[in-house]
């Protein structure tokens, strides 16, 4: 991991839990601090770093993305802490921030984002047996011109069967549902954040976007 990237926050946090519980929680953090060669979140070739003006300070930036669905994706260096066995882990929450300028046709006011969590079922050949396991956020895209607007997901990581509102697909090696929900979470190869549902079709338009603080934060503490 390298250090531009990482950026530990410990707070004591009472959002998750029942009334009166406490959990001391790690946020990593992508802040786009370093270089674009250093940036472990990317949307696209013609991606940039901003020096300034971001949520805060640099921010990953693609002044001209054409795409149906704009997918902000990990590919920074392996293990990496946005993998893995997210049980293990104590994962609880996924985010980023989000800065839409503008498009060249139009972003409807109800779309949504999504978080997807994916796995190679321990088989990385072969994409036969994969399954992946989505959210969609009930806040919807920002409106182009409005500004950083924030999205956390809550990661369910200690459920062993499907979450309510999750969403489970792809052949999962035949598994049922509640099965090839434990076999992602315990091995997430894959982390998505798609500007859609990712079972909707859209139609293509260049955007001009910008992505920060792209974050996982683990329960380190009861």
């Amino acid at each position: 991991m390298r250090s531009t990237l990482v950026v530990f926050v410990f707070a004591v946090a009472a959002i998750l839990a029942a009334p009166s519980w406490a959990a001391q929680t790690t946020t990593l953090t992508e802040s786009f601090d370093g270089t674009l060669a250093d940036a472990t979140w990317r949307l696209g070739t013609l991606d940039e770093i901003a020096p300034d003006g971001g949520s805060p300070g640099a921010y990953l930036h693609n002044p001209t993305f054409d795409a149906a669905v704009p997918t902000p994706r990990y590919v920074g260096p392996r293990p990496s802490p946005f993998f893995g066995d997210y049980r293990a882990a104590k994962v609880i929450l996924l985010g980023l921030d989000v800065n839409i300028f503008s498009v060249d046709k139009a972003v409807e006011p109800t779309r949504p984002i999504a978080v997807v969590l994916a796995s190679d079922m321990g088989t990385p050949t072969d994409p036969t047996d994969d399954c992946e396991a989505y959210f969609v956020s009930p806040k919807p895209l920002p409106r182009p011109g409005t500004g950083w607007r924030s999205y956390d997901f809550r990661i369910p990581s200690d459920e062993t069967s499907v979450p309510n509102n999750w969403i489970v697909r792809g052949p999962c090696g035949g598994l049922t549902g509640d099965a090839a929900w434990n076999a992602v979470i315990t091995n997430v190869t894959d982390v998505t954040f798609p500007f859609a549902d990712p079972d909707t079709a859209w139609f293509f338009q260049i955007w001009d976007l910008g992505i920060d603080s792209v974050r996982i934060t683990f329960r380190s503490g009861p």
